[in-house]
């Protein structure tokens, strides 16, 4: 009988009518014909580069150089992973602001901003009585760009010059009385992005304030979090609201946002003790880009595969072997590398040809649709296959991967039973549970976490 085992996370609250999940495993399509449109890929290991200890607040490339604050502290690192203090702040947790002009790194952490320029190391805080304090920093035409905290105004600096302010050179974002939230400097732009509305900047050039606003441009939609808001893939995504609610991600196309968070990912992000303090980071690993959002609260980092678009959960595991968020807080291309900086103090490089998070196992499960007859009736399961990777495990490994399901709409699942996946070499090797018993409503489980690549290409039961 057909099953459509390979898809995204999608558990609803109603979870009889859905309670599909992927941990840690994104779909993929296939760009040429194949006996699959779309497979399961495991997210790639993460192999320690950088031992910083304290927990990271962001990170930034910088003319080819790796920056990291954590903790109090702003460290650079080296193409061998040697971390060098650079600065200390005046504040020791909560995400920072991070850009970078010509000469200059900026930090900014609500209150206070910091300078490290970069042909000296020379790092010193921000000391204009004029600076208005701001969460985040943008670089747009060589002007740096504050926002200030709770209220409408956003500001600019001297040209290439981040300790250079000048009272007079803001604006406010006044089509709409919601105070400004985030911004993001792209495309050439500078969007402010308030409560509930959305105000797009550009270059004029004018001699009293260099950008003005694109009265064609503006949008009912504005930021939850101001750390969610990332530019990736030629467009502006972010965790946003309007006048009528909020909770939702929203990905924009030119002006126009658009929906791309699903209702099982909105369900979960109504969970989180605080959508406001929620921070996101995109990767681009062999040809896929995802945008990751971390909430508090939550138990899964939760994912966007953009050339799919769909969503899937990225977990560590708890000492009690519960699912949690993923380590990976920040993310940073530099050396050739994708460098995630990991919540345990430690800056990570991916590397797909690596099964484990660090060391630790990456449990991989997908857990299917319903499968049930409109009527209800009950179904004899004869036989469950699974058609994976076979025979790639490291020399001496023998993976294994688990299968359990239940009989109760995705509520409680039977003991796992275990099927080999094949020693080095066994590539034709099959992975099949049979004499499975009845059942009206019947979801499966697989779940993999051994040390040896891993993939879903289908399941099918019969």
């Amino acid at each position: 009988m057909p099953l459509a085992f390979v898809g995204p996370s999608y558990t609803l609250s109603t979870r009889k009518a859905s309670a599909q999940r992927s941990v840690n495993l994104y779909l993929s399509g296939m760009e040429t014909p194949s006996k699959n449109a779309f497979i399961l890929e495991r997210m790639p290991g993460l192999v320690p580069f950088s031992t910083i200890i304290a927990a990271p607040r962001g990170c930034i490339e910088a003319q080819g150089r790796a920056f990291v604050v954590a903790g109090q502290s702003l460290y650079e690192i080296d193409h061998n992973g040697v971390a060098t203090v650079r600065g200390t702040l005046a504040t020791n947790t909560g995400p920072v602001g991070m850009a970078v002009g010509v000469t200059q790194l900026v930090i900014v952490d609500g209150l206070n901003g910091y300078i490290l320029t970069l042909s000296s190391n020379v790092f010193a805080p921000i000391t204009d009585p004029d600076f208005p304090g701001s969460r985040t920093v943008g670089y747009l035409n060589g002007f740096f760009t504050y926002i200030t905290p709770n209220a409408q105004q956003a500001y600019v600096t001297a040209i290439d010059d981040a300790g250079n302010i000048d009272a007079l050179d803001f604006v406010s974002a006044e089509r709409s009385p919601d105070p400004i939230v985030g911004q993001i400097c792209a495309f050439g732009e500078w969007w402010m992005i308030g409560e509930y509305t959305t105000e797009i900047w550009q270059p004029s050039g004018a001699l009293d304030f260099p950008f003005s606003r694109n009265e064609g441009a503006n949008t009912e939609v504005g930021a939850i979090a101001a750390f969610s808001v990332v530019t990736v893939d030629n467009s502006v995504i972010y965790l946003g609201r309007d006048r009528n609610g909020g909770g939702l991600v929203y990905r924009f196309q030119g002006y126009q946002p658009m929906r791309i968070s699903t209702q099982a990912v909105e369900e979960e992000l109504a969970k989180s003790s605080d959508l406001s303090e929620a921070v996101a980071f995109t990767f681009q690993k062999r040809g896929k880009t995802f945008y990751c959002l971390n909430a508090p609260g939550l138990t899964s980092t939760w994912c966007y595969e953009l050339a799919s678009g769909t969503w899937f959960e990225a977990c560590d595991l708890d000492g009690n072997g519960q699912f949690t968020q993923w380590r990976g807080q920040f993310h940073m291309y530099c050396f050739g590398e994708n460098l995630v900086c990991g919540s345990d103090g430690v800056v990570y490089r991916m590397d797909h040809t690596v099964n484990t998070y660090g060391g630790d196992p990456i449990v991989c499960e997908r857990i299917s649709p319903h499968e049930a007859l409109p009527t209800l009736d009950r179904q004899f399961f004869k036989e469950f296959v699974l058609d994976s990777e076979f025979g790639v495990a490291p020399l001496g490994v023998t993976p294994y991967a688990e299968l359990s399901w239940s009989n109760d709409g995705g509520f409680v699942f039977s003991n796992p039973i275990q099927v080999s996946l094949g020693q080095t070499g066994q590539r034709y090797a099959r992975a099949s549970w049979n004499r499975l018993g009845y059942a009206r409503d019947r979801v499966w489980k697989v779940r993999f976490s051994d040390n040896a690549p891993f993939a879903i290409l289908s399941g099918v039961a019969r």
